[in-house]
């Protein structure tokens, strides 16, 4: 009988040295996956607005939209550029023969703050998408103002949301409306200039 609860005995410290040992091993296994995962990862983000040769950014605002909003942009930045703004925008800061990436990509590199307008056609962009992506990473990140101007009846993602928008539906430079287009749009100028 020594010898059947010698054999139980032994048996029984072998089980708790696997667990043992499997437990270590399975801590060593996941301390490995958790220094991978904490790893930094190279950030894409538009750094720090470029200086122009006067030293601030090279444009006061970069303008994203939609194709569809093309008409209403190209009046809407007139009216931001009477204000005394610098506006760029794809059809602004584009040249034949250049890189659309690069080139929109380098105007929201240069510019102070960002602004984009929402509609239906804007929300199913791909093109805005990336736009919204990098205007939002910049906002958040270097305090980068960052405006949503709401043109059309859409529901703004959940970072937009957080900020307070100008609402533009139903106006246009053309509108009339007792002048409330003109008094949006100098807000924003106003915003823009810091004041």
């Amino acid at each position: 009988m020594l010898v059947d609860t010698t054999g139980l005995f032994l048996s029984a410290v072998g089980a708790v040295a696997g667990v043992v040992s499997a437990y270590f091993a399975y801590v060593a296994v996941r301390h490995q996956l958790s220094r991978r995962r904490r790893r930094p990862v190279p950030s894409i983000a538009p750094p720090e607005p470029v200086p122009s040769a006067e030293g601030g950014p090279r444009y006061d605002v970069f303008v994203s939209y939609g194709r569809e909003d093309a008409d209403w942009v190209r009046a809407f930045a007139a009216r931001l550029r009477e204000a005394g703004l610098n506006v760029a925008y794809d059809e602004v800061v584009s040249r034949p023969g250049e890189i659309r990436v690069h080139t929109v990509e380098a105007a929201i590199r240069e510019a102070a703050h960002g602004l984009l307008v929402f509609s239906a056609a804007s929300m199913s962009s791909g093109w805005v998408r990336q736009e919204y992506a990098a205007l939002m990473q910049s906002s958040i990140e270097s305090g980068r103002l960052f405006i949503p101007v709401v043109v059309g009846d859409v529901e703004l993602p959940e970072f937009a949301a957080t900020r307070y928008f100008a609402d533009f539906r139903g106006l246009d430079d053309r509108s009339g409306h007792d002048g409330v287009y003109e008094r949006r749009v100098d807000e924003i100028a106003r915003v823009l200039h810091g004041r």
